[in-house]
């Protein structure tokens, strides 16, 4: 309860309090909340500071703002007459939105593409759902971010891995910064002592100083961080290991497709900051529509840089490319696979 009042004020209350169990170890985990019209607002420390758009609620004028582009988007929708659109487009549109991909992004699509000589549809959502490699962030630390059950600590063994595999002469090291399983025979460190990688816990900041001047000399870095729990930043999670402003540092975003909307606006309200490079999709494999690809390209303005599916760890990623991504939009084919005859990327070129 100190804890509680000190981080959430006098006025937070218990939702929940229940007793779980994983990797063989007993926790308590408590839901609090409180009710943000009874707080009064607190001036920031000076050292507390964070970047506006970084710790501002989505509320006031934001909030109004996007109950007027709803609006606005649901008065055009009515006028969208895709027969105004050649065929092949017009079959793309009508897939688009049975992928689930919002309407802002529809609209945008079906202007640009009407009053185009050479209509692309394909070169105008490369525009909003932009593709990076993640083998192009030449970065030292590479840290995995994301919501729990996202499937980041997969992904990241994944990516270290790969990197043995490419670079079998670099000195690489996994870092589990998630108290929740340090400790112990974790598979994440089971695996990398099974690869040849150095391993370590840094569950707080003194441990995490402690491991970067271990590492100094090493070539690549590859840090889990743990999901964040409600009311802390991705931004003040690095500033406490003074990891936020530095240049050798690149954090990636795990994302599942099957997210809601207001999911992906949450979850991106509590990671988005300077550090975060890219996107990388998991789990698509367990999803049936994939325009959360196009949509949250659209909220974060980040690259997707790597496709997750499948569950074993060799065979189940791939680099993003933008090829890759409209062939999972648009045949529902997983890099690699064979995609249906009857669907094709090319059908929307």
């Amino acid at each position: 309860m100190t804890q509680i009042k000190k981080e959430l004020g006098p006025e937070a209350v218990i939702l929940s309090n229940q007793t779980r169990r994983e990797n063989g170890m007993s926790y308590c985990e408590i839901m609090a909340a409180v009710d943000q019209d009874l707080e009064a607002p607190k001036p920031a420390a000076e050292d507390d500071q964070l970047p506006q758009a970084a710790r501002a609620p989505r509320g006031g004028w934001e909030k109004e703002w996007c109950e007027i582009k709803g609006h606005l988007s649901a008065l055009l929708k009515p006028h969208l007459d895709l027969d105004a659109l050649p065929p092949r487009l017009k079959m793309a549109m009508q897939h688009l939105e049975r992928e689930e991909v919002e309407e802002p992004v529809l609209t945008g699509l079906f202007l640009k593409l009407k009053g185009a000589q050479n209509p692309s549809l394909l070169a105008e959502l490369g525009r909003v759902a932009q593709v990076k490699p993640y083998g192009e962030f030449k970065q030292k630390f590479q840290l995995m971010a994301g919501p729990s059950g996202a499937g980041k600590t997969s992904v990241l063994l994944r990516m270290a891995l790969a990197a043995r595999q490419a670079h079998p002469n670099w000195r690489i090291g996994i870092v589990n910064c998630d108290e929740r399983t340090a400790g112990g025979k974790s598979p994440l460190k089971r695996s990398a002592e099974l690869s040849g990688i150095q391993f370590a816990d840094a569950a707080d900041p003194e441990d995490f100083d402690r491991i970067l001047i271990a590492c100094r000399n090493f070539d690549a870095i590859y840090v889990d961080l743990p999901a964040l729990p409600q009311g802390q930043t991705l931004d003040a999670w690095l500033r406490a290991r003074n990891m936020e402003a530095r240049d050798d540092v690149a954090a990636h975003l795990a994302l599942p497709p099957h997210f809601s909307p207001a999911h992906y606006a949450r979850v991106w309200e509590q990671y988005r900051c300077n550090a975060l490079q890219s996107v990388v999709w998991t789990k698509l494999d367990e999803a049936g529509t994939f325009g959360s690809l196009i949509n949250v390209g659209r909220m974060t303005e980040l690259p997707a840089s790597a496709f997750c599916f499948g569950p074993g760890l060799t065979g189940t990623m791939a680099e993003a490319a933008s090829q890759a991504m409209w062939k999972i939009v648009f045949s529902h084919q997983m890099p690699g696979a064979q995609a249906p005859a009857s669907q094709t990327v090319e059908q929307a070129a």
